[in-house]
Protein backbone atom coordinates (compact mmCIF):
# COMPACT_ATOMS: atom_id res chain seq x y z
CA UNK A 1 0.00 0.00 0.00
CA UNK A 2 1.17 3.53 -1.00
CA UNK A 3 1.15 6.48 1.93
CA UNK A 4 1.34 9.95 1.25
CA UNK A 5 3.13 13.03 2.43
CA UNK A 6 1.78 16.62 2.29
CA UNK A 7 4.12 18.95 3.03
CA UNK A 8 4.66 22.64 3.20
CA UNK A 9 7.59 23.95 0.88
CA UNK A 10 8.95 27.18 2.52
CA UNK A 11 10.57 26.14 6.03
CA UNK A 12 9.75 22.65 5.45
CA UNK A 13 10.57 20.80 2.69
CA UNK A 14 12.72 23.20 2.10
CA UNK A 15 14.91 26.21 3.48
CA UNK A 16 18.18 23.90 4.51
CA UNK A 17 19.31 23.08 1.19
CA UNK A 18 21.44 19.67 3.04
CA UNK A 19 18.44 18.66 4.55
CA UNK A 20 16.09 19.04 1.45
CA UNK A 21 18.54 16.68 -0.73
CA UNK A 22 18.91 14.27 2.17
CA UNK A 23 14.93 13.76 2.83
CA UNK A 24 14.59 13.62 -0.76
CA UNK A 25 17.73 10.56 -1.67
CA UNK A 26 15.81 8.36 0.99
CA UNK A 27 12.54 8.93 -0.36
CA UNK A 28 13.86 8.50 -4.40
CA UNK A 29 14.60 4.99 -3.24
CA UNK A 30 10.34 4.72 -2.46
CA UNK A 31 9.16 6.61 -4.93
CA UNK A 32 7.28 4.54 -6.28
CA UNK A 33 5.79 3.76 -3.24
CA UNK A 34 4.00 6.99 -1.79
CA UNK A 35 2.43 9.85 -3.24
CA UNK A 36 3.75 13.53 -3.13
CA UNK A 37 1.60 16.48 -2.46
CA UNK A 38 3.25 20.08 -2.04
CA UNK A 39 0.66 22.23 -0.01
CA UNK A 40 1.99 25.71 0.37
CA UNK A 41 1.00 29.34 0.63
CA UNK A 42 2.21 30.24 -2.82
CA UNK A 43 0.68 30.42 -6.22
CA UNK A 44 1.22 27.85 -8.81
CA UNK A 45 3.72 29.93 -10.66
CA UNK A 46 5.59 31.10 -7.82
CA UNK A 47 5.69 27.20 -6.84
CA UNK A 48 7.06 26.55 -10.18
CA UNK A 49 9.94 29.49 -9.91
CA UNK A 50 10.73 28.33 -6.39
CA UNK A 51 11.31 24.97 -7.89
CA UNK A 52 13.83 26.15 -10.98
CA UNK A 53 16.00 28.57 -8.23
CA UNK A 54 16.05 25.66 -6.03
CA UNK A 55 17.51 23.39 -9.22
CA UNK A 56 19.81 26.54 -10.18
CA UNK A 57 21.33 26.85 -6.71
CA UNK A 58 21.68 23.14 -5.60
CA UNK A 59 22.29 21.42 -8.78
CA UNK A 60 19.28 18.79 -7.76
CA UNK A 61 15.82 19.18 -8.42
CA UNK A 62 12.93 19.28 -6.05
CA UNK A 63 10.69 16.34 -6.09
CA UNK A 64 8.18 17.02 -8.79
CA UNK A 65 5.27 16.37 -6.86
CA UNK A 66 1.74 14.42 -7.61
CA UNK A 67 -0.46 16.79 -6.89
CA UNK A 68 0.27 20.88 -6.01
CA UNK A 69 -1.97 22.67 -2.89
CA UNK A 70 -1.82 26.15 -4.07
CA UNK A 71 -2.84 29.61 -2.15
CA UNK A 72 -3.19 28.33 1.18
CA UNK A 73 -5.67 25.19 -0.08
CA UNK A 74 -7.47 27.77 -2.42
CA UNK A 75 -6.25 25.69 -5.93
CA UNK A 76 -5.15 22.20 -6.51
CA UNK A 77 -3.27 20.83 -9.67
CA UNK A 78 -2.45 18.09 -10.98
CA UNK A 79 0.21 18.39 -13.84
CA UNK A 80 -0.39 21.61 -13.95
CA UNK A 81 -3.59 21.64 -14.47
CA UNK A 82 -6.49 22.61 -12.00
CA UNK A 83 -9.20 20.46 -10.68
CA UNK A 84 -11.89 22.38 -11.45
CA UNK A 85 -13.93 20.26 -9.52
CA UNK A 86 -12.28 21.63 -6.54
CA UNK A 87 -12.77 24.96 -7.67
CA UNK A 88 -16.32 24.65 -7.95
CA UNK A 89 -16.59 22.53 -4.94
CA UNK A 90 -15.48 25.69 -2.84
CA UNK A 91 -17.09 28.59 -4.61
CA UNK A 92 -20.49 28.02 -3.02
CA UNK A 93 -21.64 31.17 -1.14
CA UNK A 94 -18.02 32.66 -1.95
CA UNK A 95 -18.09 36.42 -3.55
CA UNK A 96 -14.49 37.50 -3.73
CA UNK A 97 -16.01 41.07 -5.17
CA UNK A 98 -17.88 41.48 -1.78
CA UNK A 99 -14.44 40.88 0.18
CA UNK A 100 -12.64 42.92 -1.63
CA UNK A 101 -15.21 45.89 -1.19
CA UNK A 102 -15.21 44.82 2.92
CA UNK A 103 -11.22 44.91 2.99
CA UNK A 104 -10.95 48.54 0.67
CA UNK A 105 -12.31 49.90 4.26
CA UNK A 106 -9.14 48.47 6.34
CA UNK A 107 -6.14 50.69 4.82
CA UNK A 108 -4.14 48.25 7.71
CA UNK A 109 -4.20 45.44 5.27
CA UNK A 110 -1.92 46.10 2.55
CA UNK A 111 -2.70 44.08 -0.78
CA UNK A 112 0.21 41.24 -1.70
CA UNK A 113 1.07 41.75 -5.34
CA UNK A 114 -1.19 40.32 -7.83
CA UNK A 115 0.47 37.19 -8.96
CA UNK A 116 -0.41 35.94 -4.88
CA UNK A 117 -4.38 37.03 -5.89
CA UNK A 118 -6.66 34.19 -7.31
CA UNK A 119 -10.67 34.08 -7.95
CA UNK A 120 -10.71 31.91 -4.53
CA UNK A 121 -8.28 33.96 -2.17
CA UNK A 122 -8.06 37.94 -1.47
CA UNK A 123 -4.21 38.16 0.57
CA UNK A 124 -2.71 40.85 1.99
CA UNK A 125 -0.12 42.03 4.71
CA UNK A 126 -0.54 42.99 8.12
CA UNK A 127 0.21 46.75 8.68
CA UNK A 128 3.48 46.50 11.07
CA UNK A 129 1.69 48.75 13.66
CA UNK A 130 -1.81 46.86 13.69
CA UNK A 131 -2.94 44.90 16.30
CA UNK A 132 -4.59 41.11 14.29
CA UNK A 133 -7.45 42.08 16.70
CA UNK A 134 -8.66 43.71 13.58
CA UNK A 135 -9.24 40.90 11.53
CA UNK A 136 -12.01 39.82 13.98
CA UNK A 137 -13.93 43.48 12.97
CA UNK A 138 -13.03 42.54 9.12
CA UNK A 139 -14.32 38.78 9.35
CA UNK A 140 -17.79 40.39 11.23
CA UNK A 141 -18.13 42.67 7.97
CA UNK A 142 -18.03 39.64 5.61
CA UNK A 143 -20.08 37.41 7.11
CA UNK A 144 -22.62 40.59 7.22
CA UNK A 145 -22.66 40.38 3.59
CA UNK A 146 -23.61 36.82 3.31
CA UNK A 147 -19.92 35.89 2.30
CA UNK A 148 -19.01 32.31 3.99
CA UNK A 149 -15.60 32.92 4.53
CA UNK A 150 -12.22 32.28 6.57
CA UNK A 151 -9.47 34.40 7.66
CA UNK A 152 -6.55 32.89 7.91
CA UNK A 153 -3.13 34.56 10.01
CA UNK A 154 0.17 33.37 9.92
CA UNK A 155 3.98 34.34 10.40
CA UNK A 156 2.69 37.02 12.45
CA UNK A 157 1.51 39.23 8.94
CA UNK A 158 0.63 37.56 6.05
CA UNK A 159 -3.56 37.44 5.96
CA UNK A 160 -5.51 35.08 3.38
CA UNK A 161 -9.36 35.77 3.45
CA UNK A 162 -10.74 32.19 1.68
CA UNK A 163 -13.58 30.40 1.32
CA UNK A 164 -15.43 29.09 4.07
CA UNK A 165 -14.76 25.44 2.98
CA UNK A 166 -11.41 25.79 2.19
CA UNK A 167 -7.87 25.59 3.30
CA UNK A 168 -4.83 23.27 3.42
CA UNK A 169 -6.28 20.74 6.17
CA UNK A 170 -9.48 20.61 3.80
CA UNK A 171 -7.63 20.09 0.51
CA UNK A 172 -5.84 17.55 1.74
CA UNK A 173 -8.44 15.61 2.89
CA UNK A 174 -9.79 16.03 -0.29
CA UNK A 175 -6.87 14.33 -1.97
CA UNK A 176 -6.57 11.79 0.40
CA UNK A 177 -9.49 10.17 0.13
CA UNK A 178 -9.34 10.88 -3.44
CA UNK A 179 -6.17 8.71 -3.55
CA UNK A 180 -7.76 6.57 -0.92
CA UNK A 181 -4.50 6.68 1.96
CA UNK A 182 -5.10 5.50 5.07
CA UNK A 183 -4.79 8.46 7.81
CA UNK A 184 -2.00 6.23 9.50
CA UNK A 185 -0.27 6.34 6.16
CA UNK A 186 -0.40 10.10 5.63
CA UNK A 187 2.07 12.64 6.74
CA UNK A 188 1.54 15.75 7.01
CA UNK A 189 4.14 18.63 7.41
CA UNK A 190 4.87 22.37 8.08
CA UNK A 191 5.96 25.24 10.31
CA UNK A 192 3.53 27.86 10.27
CA UNK A 193 0.07 29.01 11.01
CA UNK A 194 -1.14 28.33 7.74
CA UNK A 195 -0.40 24.65 8.37
CA UNK A 196 -1.92 24.14 11.40
CA UNK A 197 -5.67 22.88 9.89
CA UNK A 198 -3.23 20.12 8.18
CA UNK A 199 -3.33 18.75 11.51
CA UNK A 200 -6.89 18.38 12.61
CA UNK A 201 -8.32 15.71 10.49
CA UNK A 202 -6.47 12.55 12.16
CA UNK A 203 -3.46 12.09 9.91
CA UNK A 204 0.38 11.80 11.19
CA UNK A 205 1.68 14.74 11.40
CA UNK A 206 5.19 16.00 12.01
CA UNK A 207 5.76 20.33 12.98
CA UNK A 208 9.83 20.85 12.25
CA UNK A 209 11.35 22.24 14.84
CA UNK A 210 11.85 25.82 13.78
CA UNK A 211 8.35 26.20 13.89
CA UNK A 212 6.46 29.89 14.74
CA UNK A 213 5.46 30.00 17.53
CA UNK A 214 1.54 29.97 16.60
CA UNK A 215 2.53 26.15 15.06
CA UNK A 216 4.47 25.21 18.24
CA UNK A 217 1.91 26.71 21.10
CA UNK A 218 -0.83 25.11 19.31
CA UNK A 219 0.85 22.02 19.30
CA UNK A 220 1.33 22.03 23.51
CA UNK A 221 -1.90 22.52 23.90
CA UNK A 222 -3.97 21.05 21.32
CA UNK A 223 -1.29 17.94 20.35
CA UNK A 224 -2.28 14.43 20.06
CA UNK A 225 -0.07 11.31 19.91
CA UNK A 226 -0.61 11.46 15.91
CA UNK A 227 2.04 14.46 15.97
CA UNK A 228 5.28 14.94 16.27
CA UNK A 229 7.60 17.71 16.97
CA UNK A 230 10.50 17.02 15.65
CA UNK A 231 13.88 17.34 17.23
CA UNK A 232 15.00 18.71 13.82
CA UNK A 233 14.43 22.01 11.89
CA UNK A 234 13.61 21.54 8.46
CA UNK A 235 13.46 18.34 5.93
CA UNK A 236 15.47 16.74 9.08
CA UNK A 237 12.37 16.93 10.99
CA UNK A 238 10.21 15.04 8.10
CA UNK A 239 13.58 12.40 7.59
CA UNK A 240 12.75 11.86 11.49
CA UNK A 241 8.96 11.81 11.18
CA UNK A 242 9.36 9.10 8.35
CA UNK A 243 11.59 6.55 10.50
CA UNK A 244 9.36 7.80 13.89
CA UNK A 245 5.70 6.47 12.34
CA UNK A 246 7.38 3.76 10.52
CA UNK A 247 5.75 5.24 7.63
CA UNK A 248 5.93 2.94 4.09
CA UNK A 249 6.80 -0.45 6.45
CA UNK A 250 3.27 -1.79 5.95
Amino acid sequence: MKFLIISDLDNTWIGDDAATIALQQTLKEKRDRFYLVYATGRSFCSVAREMRNFWLLTGEPLLTPDYLITGVGSEIYHQGILDYHWATQISQQWDRNGVVQVTQKFPQLLPQIEPEQNPWKVSFCLHPNTKPAILNTVHEQILQLGISAKIIFSSGRDIDILPQTTDKGIAAMYLREKLQIPLNQTLVCGDSGNDLSLYQHGTRGVIVNNAQNELAQWYSQSGTANHYFAKSSYAWGILEAIDYFNLGTT
